[in-house]
């Protein structure tokens, strides 16, 4: 995709089948449709085409641990992306951290601003409410680039709230627990607009367009932002095996399955 805004969503709510089932009719409800997906699968290459009204093997494929649905609108695409459950079999050598529902994803930059940004803001939104995620942001992929892929390497570093904020972005979305967490109800008023949702989460936006994300002005104001709300908290790109700030996320309550609708 040509000029892409990148996505990510990093929620603690288990993928049951309910839960599953909910987040994939939200993504290809919204907007009667308009981020519909054409195209499914639980591996490349996305062939499989997807139908809204028997989702049955999207939620098998994405129920089980380590089971992923990837999906992709328009070919060319338009938008595409990947929900991930990351959490671990009961046998597992290891246990999953806290995130183990994770979206990742990205639109092509003209078709974005052909359907318009507010709409992808209002998806954006729309499922963050559904994933009950605890942070989640929009921007540009040339800026994930920079803030979070070292030099030399083909992946994303600190795309992890277990390990610290993996950064603040053109648009970033918080939970309820997570903005008391930050004291962001008293965030200063000229670093960003703020906005409150009605279950308690907040968003904070940097710049009008996705244009001016790498501009020194919108930087600067992240890079106050981040100080303000404590520099160590974040994941810093520059010193990436820096051990972060963190919640308690282990005693936190789990999120609750919250119908789309």
């Amino acid at each position: 995709m040509k000029d892409e805004l990148a996505f990510r969503l990093f929620s603690r709510l288990p993928l049951t089948p309910p839960a599953v089932r909910d987040q994939i009719i939200a993504l290809s409800n919204f907007g009667d449709g308009l981020f519909r997906p054409d195209k499914c699968s639980a591996f490349e290459p996305i062939r499989t085409p997807f139908e809204p009204t028997d989702i049955r093997e999207p939620i098998s494929w994405l129920s089980k641990p380590g089971g992923i649905f990837m999906f992709r609108k328009g070919r060319p695409a338009h938008f595409a992306g990947v929900i991930w459950n990351l959490s671990r079999s009961s046998d597992a050598r290891f246990p999953a951290g806290p995130f183990t529902n994770y979206w990742t994803g990205g639109f092509d930059g003209k078709w974005a601003k052909r359907v318009g940004l507010e709409k992808v803001e209002d998806f954006l939104a729309e499922m963050f409410r559904v994933t009950r995620s605890d942070f989640g942001f929009l921007t540009t992929e040339i800026d994930l680039r920079a803030k979070n892929r070292l030099v030399n390497s083909y992946s994303y570093t600190g795309m992890d709230p277990i390990t610290g904020v993996p950064g603040l972005y053109w648009i970033n979305l918080f939970s309820d627990q997570y903005a008391g967490w930050f004291d962001l109800g008293h965030f200063p008023g000229g670093l960003a607009v703020l906005k409150h949702f009605s279950n308690g989460a907040l968003s904070l936006k940097f710049c009008d367009s996705p244009e001016q994300c790498r501009s020194l002005e919108v930087l600067q104001k992240q890079r106050a932002a981040i100080e303000w709300l404590g520099a160590e908290r974040f994941f810093d790109i520059g010193s990436p095996d820096r051990k972060a700030v963190t919640p308690n996320w282990a005693h936190l309550p789990l999120p609750q399955e919250q119908s789309a609708g």
